[in-house]
């Protein structure tokens, strides 16, 4: 019975790494016999293939998110975030009893995005105008300089001026977006540990 649970959680495993997926069903198979559970004590602690599944799947997302270092592509690393946003969001609705909490995180979670994005759009928006601004200016700056050398030199001086300034700090807004972005991921894996690994959250199906 419990190689037959096992089984039916493998199938749900399929997206994770063969060598990693069978040494965590090994674990659990292990673990399982020695303590002697029945099919129906299984299901009270880990729930239904599809659920323990989903919960494995977290916590190895979790897991290898924060281990990620240089090595790892950073397009993989930007679809196992994917994957556990969804995962998550999945988790949460998937039980009765977390709906309301559920409908709650999701409204603070669409809030962050949505101030994230926001933010994101009012910096960048500013830099381009910055930029487009600096670019003007120095180019009325040329052309001026064939009427008045002194207002000439001051537009391109201007000009020079904002588009070192958006130079200088397009690095800064980088690291800033990243760090928006690592808190609203940093929020998701603490929605995850919080509610669908440490208390091994079951859900109705």
């Amino acid at each position: 019975m419990i190689k037959e649970y096992l089984d039916n959680v493998r199938s749900y495993l399929k997206d994770l790494p063969t060598d990693e997926r069978e040494e965590l069903l090994q674990f659990y198979e292990e673990q399982m016999l020695d303590a002697g559970y029945s099919i129906q004590e299984i299901e009270e602690k880990y729930g239904t293939p599809k659920q323990f599944a989903r919960s494995l799947k977290i916590e190895y997302f979790i897991e290898n998110d924060e281990v990620a270092d240089d090595m790892v592509p950073r397009s993989t690393r930007t679809k196992n975030r994917m994957n556990l946003v969804w995962l998550v969001i999945l988790g949460l609705f998937a039980s009765p009893i977390l709906i309301p909490v559920a409908i709650g995180l999701i409204g603070i979670l669409i809030a962050a995005v949505i101030g994230f994005l926001g933010i994101l759009f009012g910096i960048y928006v500013g830099i381009i105008g910055v930029l487009a601004g600096g670019l003007i200016a120095f180019v009325n700056g040329v052309i001026l300089l064939w009427q008045s050398v002194a207002t000439g030199i001051f537009y391109i001086g201007a000009g020079l001026l904002l588009t070192g300034a958006v130079i200088f700090f397009a690095p800064i807004v980088w690291r800033i977006t990243r760090w928006l972005f690592e808190m609203l991921v940093t929020f998701i894996k603490w929605i995850g540990n919080r509610y669908l690994i440490k208390n091994n959250v079951k859900g109705a199906r």
